[in-house]
């Protein structure tokens, strides 16, 4: 998880310095900051990982509960091909990354709080003097720079005192332009940046990239108050040649590396109206990209991680209720199944538990119409007649709206108030027999009020559902498909006990893409332990539907 991590944040870091180059450049043409782009480019380039998993961390409103009138789901069970050795390599892996991680980011750490140490005691040994009306400090070899965090120096090396009024003033203004914009800060918060993110190749490059900037603004700055560009130029050479040590890294110098130090004099060049205008159209643009381009990135988070439900390209793939965001329900006002005459007057009650696709268009696929459990062909009948009828919101996957696989039961009922109307006390007997029957579509959350102890429920009818003990073994992966890299799942319903144990007696197989597989299930099922579901407090059996699924890892 680490390792996927810390490639996710290095791309990041990668397309914010195309930004940042492009960005870059339209700063150059507009005569802007260019160090707040490439301090902006470092900020980005931590913050931006992190708020992804900070975002991840945070706890997501619950969904409002949606009553669905059929039952039986509970969490699905994923079988994984060599699982085990996966998660002992990825624990490794990311064992040793963590600890490589740590151990760079101290020793970088150790060096800067090794550098502020230093400039401390340096700071000491080197004599305050005024120059040119400046308050400087002189030391053997180091500067021209700027040292400090709060109380911030200007430090020149001895031979500077021999150099020409004009050409010292020019390095006075200089360092009194890095005093002003409090640029040591920004190099100190850069390379701590840095430090804290060592492995970051693009991190790396735009804290480079920020100290070259930093140079540029304040030799811009200077030339706006000398604009003598030549002398400027001649300066900085004979500077160079003569390098002085850098008290600390990041301390701003008037001296850079040559590469960067012939940028810089290139930067002194104006560059023609036309080319201004396609710096700054070409740069944003790019900029614009980058960033969107890594808006668009994910990644897998490390603490919960679990893919969400896309919409499958096939159009015709059948989803069940586990599968996805919404789950489809009878639109408010269906007509539910008429109550058959021959029954009602036999004053024969029931109950059909039916299956059936719920098409995206809203309508019953009758062609997959199957009676799970009926006590009457009649009841039967009318059920098929009003599911023809019916019109339901479709489930939906990604706001896309898919087929589902619905499991409703329905109940007839003869009851003494007329569609849950109750009677007047004194209302005589033969109005009780006279009031039209209601055929019930049971909705889930509505427990019943009597428990029985030999009745088998659905996970609509208790107040707990069945759920699978942690740390139960999972089916064993076929050698031979595993061998064959075949991959598949089984969908079984049966029966969890008071035990917590299910009831072979009652396994089905609902749906299977080998028998090798339902094989497996069926002799790791009776060694699976279940939390049994409650009803007022008190465990009771509860019929369930699980898919299992056979997957290989990458």
């Amino acid at each position: 998880m680490i390792a996927s991590w810390m490639s996710y944040a290095a791309l990041v870091g990668a397309l914010v310095a195309i930004a940042a180059l492009a960005m870059d450049r339209v700063a150059e043409a507009r005569g802007w900051a260019r160090r707040l782009v490439w301090f902006g480019a470092v900020l980005a380039t931590i913050a931006w990982p992190l708020t992804d998993v900070v975002r991840r961390l945070l706890p997501k409103a619950a969904a409002p509960a949606t009553f669905v009138p059929w039952a039986v789901t509970v969490q699905p069970m994923r079988v994984v091909g060599d699982q085990s050795l996966r998660a002992a390599l990825t624990a490794v892996v990311d064992r040793g990354l963590l600890v490589a991680w740590i151990a760079l980011s101290l020793l970088l750490v150790g060096r800067l709080v090794t550098g502020l140490i230093a400039l401390r005691r340096s700071r000491r040994d080197w004599p305050s003097r005024v120059v040119d009306g400046a308050h400087v400090r002189i030391s053997n070899n180091v500067g021209p720079a700027v040292i400090g965090l709060h109380a911030m120096d200007v430090v020149l090396p001895e031979w500077t005192l021999a150099l020409d009024a004009p050409l010292r003033a020019l390095v006075l203004r200089h360092e009194e332009e890095h005093r002003s914009a409090r640029d040591p800060l920004l190099l100190f918060i850069a390379a701590l940046a840095a430090a804290l993110m060592p492995w970051n190749v693009a991190l790396w490059y735009c804290v480079r990239r920020l100290r070259l900037a930093i140079e540029m603004d304040c030799d811009a700055r200077v030339l706006r108050a000398h604009p003598t560009p030549e002398r400027y130029g001649l300066l900085m050479l004979t500077i160079a040649q003569r390098r002085g040590i850098a008290p600390t890294l990041f301390a701003p110098m008037l001296s850079e590396p040559t590469s960067q130090l012939e940028r810089r004099i290139l930067a002194m060049q104006r560059s023609t109206q036309r080319l201004v205008r396609a710096s700054m159209i070409g740069g944003v643009l790019v900029a614009t990209g980058a960033l969107a381009l890594a808006c668009s990135l994910q990644t897998e988070n490390p603490t919960a991680p679990g893919p969400k439900a896309t919409p499958s390209k096939a159009p015709n793939q059948t989803y069940y209720e586990f599968q996805v965001e919404n789950t489809a329900h009878p639109i408010t006002g269906s007509t539910a199944p008429r109550y058959p005459d021959l029954l009602r007057s036999a004053n024969i009650q029931g109950e059909v538990l039916a299956q059936f696709v719920v098409d995206p268009d809203s309508t019953v696929d009758m062609r997959t119409f199957k009676v799970l459990r009926s006590t009457h062909d009649l009841f039967t009948a009318a059920v098929r007649q009003s599911l023809a009828t019916m019109k339901f919101a479709p489930a939906l996957v990604g706001n896309r709206p898919v087929k589902q696989v619905v499991q409703m039961p329905f109940e007839f009922s003869l009851s003494k108030t007329a569609l849950g109307t109750p009677l007047r006390p004194d209302a005589p007997a033969a109005a009780a027999q006279r009031a039209p029957a209601p055929v019930r579509m049971q909705r889930a959350g509505i427990a019943p009020t009597h428990v029985d102890d030999n009745q088998t429920y659905f996970e609509f009818q208790v107040e707990r559902a069945v759920q699978p003990y942690p740390g139960n073994v999972a089916p064993r992966y076929p050698d031979m498909l595993r061998a064959a890299h075949i991959e598949g799942e089984v969908l079984a319903q049966f029966t969890v006990d008071t035990s917590g144990y299910a009831d072979m007696a009652t396994f089905k197989v609902l749906k299977s893409t080998h028998d090798l597989f339902t094989q497996s299930l069926k002799h790791a099922l009776p060694k699976m332990r279940f939390y049994p579901a409650q009803v007022g407090g008190k465990a009771v059996k509860q019929l369930v539907q699980m898919p299992f699924q056979f997957a290989l890892s990458k």
